[in-house]
């Protein structure tokens, strides 16, 4: 008799009985699965951009303020500047023996959603960079780009493009002082990426250029800081911040306090603010966990229910069985063949819920840290297996009552 048990056959067709019924609790057990997976992937990316995005800087120097905001803003240029310092701060630090190397940052302008640095080629030396078309910067007013920048942007060597005072709407460009592309940087993975590059001279001779003043309009950019604003060529040359590697950890200990002590500075160590920021993601992530973890619960114990009352409603089918001959193994297979293969359904429109998620969110720019989506993982892997898991443990009740059935009792309807 076992030996002509269609046990997938079977499977189907008594899943075939209820779909709808099937299909609403595969589908709650795959919003469980794809909200763990998502969160997951969301946060894995993040950590992965931000460890990136660090470039081995020991250091940032800047206007006082909050230390996140001046690490967002000059190191991972997703925040607005704290404000502007003097160009003396870097000189001073680039030649003093703790340091290994300061690497200026002078923030304000852009095109497009690509900000505008001016600095020295030592900024591409933090991530590792090289020029893959063209040259470095050797005049005024040319610009190196980073791969992701003159790919959104549709520039290559030789090409021109104008930049704007701040960023977002109320922008103002300057339309008589173009930039030339001269160079392409090979891609990073990194912020580098992200940028367009130009010497400190060419943004303090932008800003010091006639015809450039401070109007109602400048004073309330979005995201400019204003450190380049010179309404005549003397005027004091200022930038944004300072990246500093440090020759040894004491130097780390020593150089910040030291800084601090001048007024106006703010020194940020970019590994603990780092850390403070993935606190504060992992707050909110373990909340959406906790949730995605008693949706796929209560998921799973909804549908043990229904598992349970569906077999129940074919008992006499399952009491004809076992009057057949159907051994205990073969009842096992139809009734956890249905538990796993809808909780294997509902695991594999979680992995693509959360997949899509991830990828959506990577490509609406839904957070400024520009993630990419992680390669499939572990988590991809668990996101399939679990929901089939849970599927198999939900189905073990209907099991034991199958098991249990008194076929004669069934077949007269007296159970």
């Amino acid at each position: 008799m076992t030996g002509r048990v269609n046990t997938p056959r079977l499977v189907l067709a008594g899943l075939a009985r209820r779909p709808l019924t099937w299909l609403f609790h595969g589908l709650l057990l795959g919003l469980a699965g794809g909200l763990l997976l998502a969160v997951s992937l969301v946060q894995t990316a993040a950590e992965t951009r931000l460890q990136r995005d660090l470039g081995g800087v020991d250091l940032v120097v800047g206007a006082e303020g909050g230390g996140l905001q001046l690490v967002m803003s000059a190191l991972l240029q997703a925040d607005a500047p704290t404000g502007i310092i003097p160009a003396e701060v870097w000189t001073d630090l680039a030649r003093d023996p703790q340091v290994a190397a300061a690497v200026p940052v002078a923030m304000g302008d852009s095109v497009g959603d690509v900000r505008i640095v001016g600095t020295t080629p030592a900024y591409a030396d933090l991530y590792g960079g090289d020029v893959a078309a063209g040259r470095w910067w050797t005049g005024g007013m040319e610009a190196v780009l980073g791969a992701a920048a003159a790919q959104r942007l549709g520039l290559a060597p030789g090409d021109t493009f104008i930049g704007a005072h701040g960023e977002g709407p109320g922008t103002v460009a300057h339309a008589d002082h173009p930039y030339t592309v001269v160079g392409v940087l090979a891609p990073t993975g990194t912020v580098l990426d992200r940028l367009a590059l130009t010497s400190l001279d060419s943004v303090w001779s932008l800003h010091a250029a006639p015809g450039h003043s401070h109007d109602q309009s400048h004073d309330h950019d979005h995201g400019h800081d204003h450190a380049h604003d010179h309404a005549h060529a003397d005027a004091p040359r200022q930038i944004t911040a300072v990246l500093v590697d440090v020759r040894s950890p004491l130097a780390a200990v020593t150089l910040g306090p030291r800084l601090e002590a001048e007024p106006g500075l703010k020194v940020a160590q970019p590994a603990r603010e780092v850390q403070r920021l993935n606190a504060l993601l992992g707050g909110g992530a373990g909340l959406l966990r906790q949730f995605g973890v008693g949706l796929g619960v209560l998921a799973a114990g909804g549908f043990g229910l229904a598992l349970t009352g569906a077999l129940l409603a074919r008992r006499r089918e399952f009491a004809l069985l076992k009057a057949l001959g159907a051994r205990p193994a073969t009842l096992a297979r139809l009734v956890l063949g249905e538990g796993l293969l809808l909780g294997a359904a509902g695991g594999v429109a979680g992995w693509a819920l959360g997949r899509t998620v991830m990828a959506v969110t990577a490509a609406a720019k839904a957070t400024p840290l520009a993630l990419v989506p992680p390669p499939p993982g572990l988590a991809d892997l668990l996101a399939l297996l679990v929901p089939a898991g849970l599927g198999l443990v939900a189905a073990l009740p209907a099991l034991v009552v199958v098991l249990r059935l008194d076929p004669l009792a069934a077949l007269e309807n007296r159970s």
